[in-house]
């Protein structure tokens, strides 16, 4: 299957080879901004040079009302239950063996792995948080007009694009605590 390799002093199984770029990912949360930011300057860069509206200026005011309204159900209802999942993930990473019996997996991890383990669930909740205000703000600031307005929507794109993101990084934090606590 592959090698074992020790995650957080826990050994687990381990296939394929190390990628650094993925770490970086996850040990650089605020890049998820830097990223977001950057597809989308590129996406209004992209309309300007083309003559094309920018962002969702030129779609039905219908469909751009349902897309904010459905971008700020869903990032409701994520950070709900990314809130959630952090009262679990307090629970299972503070529980201990009985007295006699074998630490669990889990306990073996560090203070500072488990505070780094909760902060990318920590991280995720603020900008799904402002990503259902911006969408909200979008919606009533565009109303019925046949355009849209290019800033609110900007500004709700780069915290979706930074929020999913974020999440990414949510799962993968949930996988390693699974494998850890199944090793």
């Amino acid at each position: 299957m592959g090698r074992v390799m020790s995650l957080y002093e826990v050994d687990v199984d381990r296939a394929g080879r190390r990628r650094p770029l993925w770490r970086w990912f996850l040990l650089h949360p605020m890049a998820d901004y830097l990223w977001a930011g950057l597809v989308v300057l590129l996406w209004v860069g992209i309309a300007a040079v083309t003559g094309r509206p920018l962002l969702l200026e030129g779609v039905d005011p219908g469909a751009r009302r349902a897309l904010f309204q459905t971008l700020a159900t869903l990032a409701g209802a994520t950070a709900g239950l990314t809130l959630t999942s952090v009262s679990m993930l307090i629970n299972v990473l503070g529980k201990k063996a009985a007295p006699g019996q074998r630490e669990l997996p889990l306990e073996r991890l560090s203070a500072t792995h488990r505070r780094q383990i909760g902060e990318v669930f920590l991280f995720a909740i603020p900008g799904l948080g402002l990503l259902v205000v911006a969408a909200l703000m979008t919606v009533v600031l565009e109303g019925d007009a046949p355009t849209g307005l290019w800033i609110p929507e900007a500004v709700a794109l780069l915290l979706t694009f930074a929020s999913v993101l974020a999440l990414l990084r949510v799962a993968w934090a949930l996988r390693r605590v699974l494998a850890i606590a199944t090793a």
